[in-house]
C-alpha cells in the first residue's frame, strides 16, 4: 500500500523489486492520473484524500483482499507531504508556523493506517529538513522529527530504525538526501529484531548499520552518460523532439530506453516528454555564456533572485551535488542553452523513458506553493513537480530488494 504516492516513483522501484501495489492514495488528480496511467489493467484500489481511508474502509478492504488470497500485507509505504520542511519549501512557501500547516501532520494518518492494517513492514520517507525542523520559530530544533518518532514508536509490535540516505551512494545521478524509516513487525524477522535492539537507540540513525536498510552500492553515471542520446541539435526549430535521434550509447541509456515489454527503443521510435521551454533570446544568450564560462553569469543578467547553475559534465570528487526539485529552471543544460526537459528531469530521477506523466508541464511559483496566508492549501502539481517530489526509482528498487530479502527469510537482513 503506497500512501501519499505522488506520481509513483517509490511504487515503481518497489515493483521492480518484486512488490505488487494493491492500493495507493494521492490527493492531487494530476499525480494520481500519472500513477494510474502507468499501471493500466491492474487491480489497484485508488484513494484520494487519506482521510477517506477510514478504519472501517480498511477493514472492508482487508476482507476483499483475503478473498483474493492476500492474508497479510507485506508493506505499507509513504512519504507524507513535506511542505515547509525542505529547502525548496522554505524558498517558495509563505511565512507560517509549521504547526499550522495541515499537511505537516499527515504522518499521524500513516501511523493510523499501519496500526489498522498491521503490515509485515512499513517504510516512511521524507526530506532531510525534517530532522531539524521546528513547529514554531521559538521551538526546539528537531522537535518535529521527535514527534514523528514518538508517533511511530507507539506501534509497539514493530522494531523501528531510520537513517539519512543519499541517493548518490546508491548509483542515482543526484545527491538527494532522504530520511528513510523502516519498521519490521517483530514476528517477521525475529533474529534481525533481536540484533537491532542491542545497544541501539531509536533516536539515532542506525538502519543501515543494523541491516534494516541496504548498504551503499553503485556508482552514479555522469549526466553525459545519462542524457547524451537525447541531445537534438535541431530543437530550436520545433521546440519538441518526438523521436529518438540517436541510438543509445551507454548502459544506463539502454536501461532507460528499455520498454515495458523488454524491447530496446531504437533511433526513430517515439520519444515523449522532450518538449523545450521557449526561452527569450536574451535568456538563451545568458545560458550560452554560462555554458562557455564554467557557469559564470554576466553582470547584466544577474538578478536578486536565485541564480541558475549549469548541469555539470562530470561530478566532482564528492560525486553528484545537485538535487532534482520542482524547479528545472534552476539549471541549464550542460551543452545546450536551455533548461532541462521533463524527460531529462525524469531520467535524473531514474524513471525509465516509457513512464508517462500527466497534467500541465509546469506552472507558476505561487500556484505551486498555494497561498497559506488566505488558507489556500491546494497546490498545482505539474509534471516537473511530480518528478521533483518523487523518490528516485533506483533508490526505491534497492531498498525494495533488501526488504524483500528480509521477507524471504534472511535471518539477518544483511547484504
Amino acid at each position: 500500500m503506497d500512501l501519499f504516492a505522488g506520481c509513483g516513483g517509490l511504487s515503481l522501484g518497489l515493483e521492480a523489486a518484486g512488490f505488487a501495489p494493491i492500493l495507493f492514495s494521492e490527493i492531487n488528480p494530476h499525480a494520481a492520473e500519472t500513477y494510474i496511467a502507468n499501471r493500466k489493467g491492474r487491480d489497484i484500489v485508488p484513494i484520494g484524500d487519506i482521510y477517506n481511508l477510514t478504519d472501517a474502509n480498511l477493514k472492508l478492504l482487508k476482507i476483499y483482499w483475503r478473498y483474493k488470497g492476500i492474508e497479510d500485507i507485506d508493506l505499507v509505504c509513504g512519504g507524507p507531504p513535506c511542505q515547509g520542511y525542505s529547502g525548496i519549501g522554505h524558498r517558495r512557501t509563505f511565512k507560517l508556523d509549521k504547526i499550522d500547516i495541515p499537511s505537516n501532520h499527515l504522518f499521524q494518518e500513516m501511523v493510523r493506517v499501519i496500526r489498522c492494517v498491521r503490515p509485515k513492514m512499513f517504510l516512511f520517507e521524507n526530506v532531510r529538513g525534517l530532522l531539524n525542523a521546528r513547529w514554531t520559530p521559538k521551538g526546539n530544533r528537531g522537535e518535529i522529527f521527535k514527534a514523528v518518532l514518538n508517533d511511530f514508536n507507539s506501534l509497539t509490535e514493530y522494531q523501528i530504525r531510520w537513517d539519512l540516505l543519499h541517493a548518490k551512494n546508491y548509483g542515482v545521478p543526484q545527491n538527494r538526501p532522504r530520511v528513510i524509516m523502516i519498521g519490521i513487525r517483530s514476528d517477521v524477522a525475529p533474529a534481525l529484531a533481536r540484533e537491532s535492539s542491542v545497544g541501539c537507540s531509536p533516536t539515532v540513525a542506525t538502519a543501515v548499520e543494523v541491516g534494516f536498510l541496504p548498504k551503499p552500492s553503485g556508482t552514479p553515471p555522469s549526466l553525459v552518460e545519462l542524457l547524451s542520446d537525447l541531445v537534438d541539435p535541431r530543437y530550436p526549430k520545433h521546440l519538441v523532439t518526438s523521436e529518438y535521434q540517436q541510438e543509445p550509447r551507454t548502459a544506463v541509456q539502454r536501461a532507460m530506453r528499455t520498454a515495458q515489454d523488454g524491447h530496446l527503443m531504437r533511433k526513430g521510435e517515439p520519444l515523449s516528454e522532450q518538449e523545450y521551454s521557449d526561452h527569450a533570446e536574451y535568456i538563451r544568450k545568458k545560458f550560452a555564456h554560462m555554458i562557455a564560462n564554467n557557469g559564470a553569469i554576466p553582470a547584466r543578467y544577474k538578478t536578486k533572485k536565485f541564480a541558475q547553475r549549469v548541469l555539470p559534465l562530470a561530478w566532482g570528487e564528492g560525486g553528484p551535488s545537485l538535487t532534482v526539485t520542482s524547479l528545472p529552471e534552476d539549471y541549464v543544460h550542460y551543452v545546450q542553452p536551455r533548461s532541462p526537459t521533463v524527460r531529462e528531469w525524469a531520467r535524473i530521477q531514474t524513471f525509465p523513458d516509457w513512464y508517462q506523466f500527466k497534467g500541465p508541464r509546469t506552472t507558476g511559483g505561487r500556484r505551486r506553493a498555494g497561498d497559506p496566508s488566505i488558507g489556500a492549501w491546494d497546490r498545482d502539481v505539474p509534471r516537473y513537480t511530480q518528478i521533483g517530489n518523487a523518490v528516485p526509482v533506483m533508490l526505491a528498487e534497492k531498498i525494495g530488494k533488501h526488504l524483500a530479502m528480509i521477507l524471504g527469510g534472511n535471518p539477518s537482513g544483511r547484504n
